[in-house]
């Protein structure tokens, strides 16, 4: 209910909102009705997602939206249902459109644990290292959590029909936009924030399939992970290997294992240091970065030892199961139900 409130008393003029769910039965679909009586005076309207047999649920209730508005909007922002935005997220984040260069801007989500727990903490602080490449003109992506685009650059990458098969929104996307030669332009302050109760089983199948999908749909960033955290895990066990025989053998080599398990260490400050920069970023979140930047820095010290799991795993994963429906992923990043 916060999230649909914050998005429509965005400071911003002459906007229209259109909401998607799966059916009137989805419960969502009773929560943003009662919303929307108390902004009878807004452009909204909320319906419910058309069929598109070869799309992922997401993907469907996107075309969905874009046939709503039948083209009559000069730009278009996505935003996923469980993200809060800043007032201002909006104009932040289709300001930078006016480069020709740009094909889409895109934000970020930042976790935050609703209640102590291990694995939200992994969670917040593993999908906060992928804020790293968001900053990386080659290897970043639109996010479609948080993501806004022209429509005569929809339309240039002929996206509308690229969606029609699509199992991921923003990874197609972004395949398109490379393919155009389109930059796209990260905003940091268009980060969203969402609050989780993850519990290991889910976290860990939600970033396997991210991993699942990276691999197919940008294989170069999907090699990069790779080659980083393959050599992180290679360090770390011949530090490990280190320590134990400085304790056991001899002391000469303690200091190599000090040195191999030095990566460690760093990831833990430079953790806490991007803490601190989107702290500046959404100066309206500062009481939940400060709250929960220790636990934050410490858990980074699983992050790479998940990474090397699920990089792991998605090797032969060629099915994934998104919402309860099962996507097979062959040939060249191509997809379709199964």
């Amino acid at each position: 209910m916060e999230n649909v409130e914050a998005i429509l008393n965005q400071a911003y003029t002459n906007f229209r909102v259109i909401i998607v769910t799966d059916s009137t039965d989805d419960p969502a679909y009773s929560i943003v009705s009662t919303v929307l009586k108390r902004h009878s005076t807004k452009n909204t309207r909320l319906c419910t997602a058309d069929v598109h047999p070869s799309a992922s649920g997401k993907v469907a209730a996107l075309l969905t939206a874009l046939n709503k508005d039948n083209g009559a909007s000069e730009a278009y922002a996505f935003v996923d249902s469980d993200s809060l935005t800043t007032r201002h997220w909006l104009r932040d984040l289709l300001d930078p459109l006016q480069n020709p260069l740009i094909g889409a801007t895109t934000g970020f989500r930042w976790y935050f644990p609703e209640r102590s727990g291990f694995w939200a903490q992994v969670e917040s602080a593993w999908n906060a290292s992928g804020t790293n490449v968001m900053f990386s003109e080659k290897y970043n992506f639109p996010w479609g959590g948080a993501m806004a685009m022209l429509r005569e650059k929809m339309d240039e990458i002929h996206l509308e029909a690229l969606w029609e098969t699509a199992i991921s929104d923003d990874l197609s996307l972004n395949r398109a936009l490379r393919d155009h030669n389109l930059r796209v332009d990260f905003v940091p302050k268009c980060t969203v924030v969402t609050y989780s109760q993850s519990t290991g089983r889910s976290f860990l199948g939600w970033a396997s399939r991210q991993t699942t999908l990276t691999r197919a749909f940008n294989r170069g960033l999907w090699e990069y992970g790779l080659v980083a955290y393959g050599f992180f895990t290679v360090l770390s066990i011949l530090g490990a290997a280190s320590l134990i025989a400085g304790l056991t053998i001899s002391r000469e080599w303690l200091l190599p294992g000090a040195l191999l398990l030095a990566p460690s260490i760093v990831g833990v400050i430079r953790s806490s240091q991007r803490v601190t920069t989107f702290e500046r970023a959404l100066p309206e979140f500062a009481l939940d970065f400060e709250r929960n930047r220790l636990a934050h820095s410490i858990a980074s010290l699983i992050v790479p030892w998940v990474m090397t799991y699920c990089i792991t795993r998605s090797v032969r994963t060629q099915i994934v199961e998104w919402r309860g429906r099962k996507y097979k992923l062959t040939g060249q990043a191509m997809h379709a139900p199964t």
